[in-house]
């Protein structure tokens, strides 16, 4: 087994070993230490949530005064709450011997495409305001033409930087996933226009031949009234 299939099976096991949605989850636990997005309290907004590996790590971070709404074209369902049954913690933060970790009570979810211009004002409306950390792991159904990929996946993250620039809180942060190309950054110029710091982060947990990158964004700069 090559380095990296096994890298990747590692990741996928621990995941299923400790109730995560996917080893996705993994990447964003990763992303939290080193950059610090939560805080507790925190309005979370994960855009293409499915199935959902992010929202748990979302709502374990926030924490049951926070509140996470995950956003996918795919139905989800995460009502069964059966967050924190298992016993003791990971050095992931994560419950050791959790075979079905759930979601937390503090997790809502909205099927909606990023694509809807209505989108941003449904998200306001449940978050009963703005957020304070958008997340973003979107990625189109892919071709397997890349040239064609690669385009789909920097326009669904543009759609998703608009709608950050309508609900992030002024100083918020955003995680946004996009695909290494020629396209990658001209985006990237995009983002730090409206944002303080962007650092290029590619976790451990995903594939080290696959393009995906992720923008760790931090200090959203508002130019809204």
């Amino acid at each position: 087994m090559r380095l990296d299939e096994a890298r990747r099976d590692y990741y996928r096991r621990l995941a299923k070993e400790r109730g995560y949605k996917s080893r996705a989850a993994y990447k964003l636990l990763e992303i939290n230490r080193s950059f610090h997005i939560f805080r507790k309290g925190d309005r979370v907004l994960d855009i293409g949530c499915y199935p959902g590996g992010w929202l748990q790590v979302a709502s374990s971070a926030v924490g049951s005064d926070g509140l996470v709404l995950g956003v996918d074209v795919r139905a989800m369902d995460v009502s069964n709450g059966k967050e924190g049954i298992g016993r003791g913690r990971g050095e992931d933060g994560g419950d050791r011997n959790m075979k079905e970790k759930g979601f937390g009570a503090n997790v809502r979810f909205l099927c909606m495409s990023v694509e809807d211009d209505t989108l941003a004002a449904r998200v306001k409306d449940i978050l009963d305001g703005e957020a304070d950390v958008l997340l973003s792991d979107v990625s189109p159904n892919l071709s397997g033409i890349w040239s064609l990929d690669h385009a789909k996946q920097i326009y669904l993250s543009r759609r998703v930087l608009d709608v950050a620039k309508v609900l992030l809180k002024d100083d918020g942060s955003a995680v946004l996933k996009v695909f290494d190309g020629d396209m990658l950054k001209e985006f990237i110029d995009e983002v730090k226009m409206h944002f303080k710091k962007v650092y290029i982060h590619k976790p451990k947990a995903s594939r080290k031949e696959s393009s995906e990158l992720y923008l760790v964004c931090k200090g959203f700069k508002s130019s809204r009234c």
